[in-house]
């Protein structure tokens, strides 16, 4: 099982999947629609819209990279918002995915932390969690959100989460944002439940980071996860150009 759509290991040009270089930084956008039961079930990737913006300098040039990610963030955003028929007034529920305590498993975590809802208000349209893993809670992620899902009445659940990489070079330099959810942990072996629109009966954003690498992937035996060590930067400035990026649409 792969997190990222274009590292599924089979050859996307047929499917559709196009990409586009900007002109700072060798930044790209990609994106690929998954249109039919039949090709999400040949890629291993469920039905949706799929972007992927690469930035392969943003380990020098972060600051410089700012103002090319929080556009193309934003027009990524907007129109899977605008397919998704989801408006000033929907409701939505945000959903940080991840471990607390391991800072390469944080981005979900951070982005949550740093949208601002206004709870005590009755015009409120914004509800949050961060479920932690069934490894630390003993429940699944999926229940969770399921009765919130029922209970805020949400329009819409917002998933953030750090993902797997098969490519040491993408290690939080890549963005993937789709329409199609998310399964948790499912990259490394650790098998959720899936989150979506078939399963919960609302559509589902989902915004990923990769930020974990296999030492498989790296041709070793034994299976350790890695990361690189400035990961808490890129988090950090990662989630805050999401989540600035999130306020402004929503």
């Amino acid at each position: 099982m792969f997190d990222l759509i274009d590292e599924c290991g089979k050859d996307l040009m047929q499917c559709g999947y196009e990409t586009v270089e900007l002109e700072n930084f060798g930044v790209t956008s990609s994106k690929l629609f998954v249109d039919s039961k039949r090709k999400a079930k040949d890629l291993g990737f469920d039905q949706g819209h799929y972007f992927i913006i690469n930035a392969p300098k943003l380990d020098f040039l972060m600051p410089e990279h700012r103002s090319i990610l929080k556009e193309e963030f934003s027009d990524r955003l907007s129109f899977l918002l605008k397919e998704n028929k989801v408006g000033k007034r929907s409701k939505v529920l945000f959903v940080g995915i991840g471990n607390p305590s391991i800072i390469a498993d944080t981005f979900g975590v951070k982005c949550v932390e740093k949208i601002e809802i206004m709870p005590y208000s009755r015009k409120n349209r914004y509800f949050k969690i961060i479920p932690n893993t069934f490894s630390n809670t003993g429940i699944n992620a999926y229940d969770m959100i399921r009765l919130l899902v029922g209970w805020c009445g949400v329009d819409l659940v917002m998933l953030f989460d750090s993902l797997a990489t098969t490519n040491i070079g993408r290690l939080g330099c890549s963005v993937q944002f789709n329409d199609a959810g998310l399964t948790p942990g499912s990259a490394m072996n650790n098998f959720g439940l899936p989150i979506n629109k078939d399963s919960l009966n609302v559509p589902c954003i989902s915004v990923g980071v990769p930020m974990m690498i296999s030492s498989k992937s790296l041709g070793q035996k034994k299976d350790v996860i890695f990361t690189e060590k400035d990961a808490e930067g890129k988090i950090d400035f990662l989630s805050e150009i999401v989540s600035e990026v999130v306020q402004e649409l929503l």
